[in-house]
């Protein structure tokens, strides 16, 4: 009998635990993210009289991880390139323009440019999916496409985790 309530208790745990899982497998399709804000629906279900509503407030736009990595390997190897460009030069290079999508990749041309022991780096970052910056104090920002401009603190790769999660668009 003992081990009978046992096996029963365990059973119940085990039903429990898959009834959670099935409702987290049937809410995450709602927090998924989509190109229009979810409205508010309400359905009833014509066996009870249960009304279920759901909302969504905030719409994340859904984000490629081969963008991600992209973004967080263009901005390394643009912070490697400036300490090697500073333990070269003994300062860092200074973007001959503002920045802005006409200028670009004309203030890379210090990275670029085959000059000494060859190009720091092959090429400009992309600005496709994200924009990366730096200045002559050898900060780097990641802005999201389109945005470009002196530095700002909250863009810094290396003062904000995960900073090409929000800069990726």
């Amino acid at each position: 009998m003992v081990e009978q309530r046992r096996t029963s208790s365990h059973g119940m745990k085990r039903a429990g635990l898959l009834i959670g899982a099935v409702v987290l497998l049937a809410l995450i399709p709602a927090c998924s993210s989509s190109s229009t804000p979810a409205a508010l629906s309400t359905g009833s279900s014509s066996s009870s009289s249960t009304t279920t509503s759901s909302t969504s407030s905030v719409t994340v736009p859904e984000q490629n991880p081969a963008e991600l990595a992209t973004c967080v390997a263009d901005a390394q190897n643009l912070t490697e390139a400036l300490a090697t460009y500073l333990a070269e030069k003994g300062a860092y290079p200074s973007p001959p323009a503002t920045w802005s999508a006409a200028t670009y990749d004309q203030n890379y041309q210090p990275l670029t440019a085959a000059s000494g022991a060859g190009a720091l780096l092959k090429s400009p970052p992309g600005t496709k999916f994200y924009v990366i910056e730096y200045d002559s104090a050898g900060h780097v920002w990641v802005a999201p496409p389109g945005s470009y401009g002196p530095y700002n603190k909250g863009q810094d790769f290396a003062a904000v985790p995960n900073i090409c999660d929000a800069a990726v668009g």
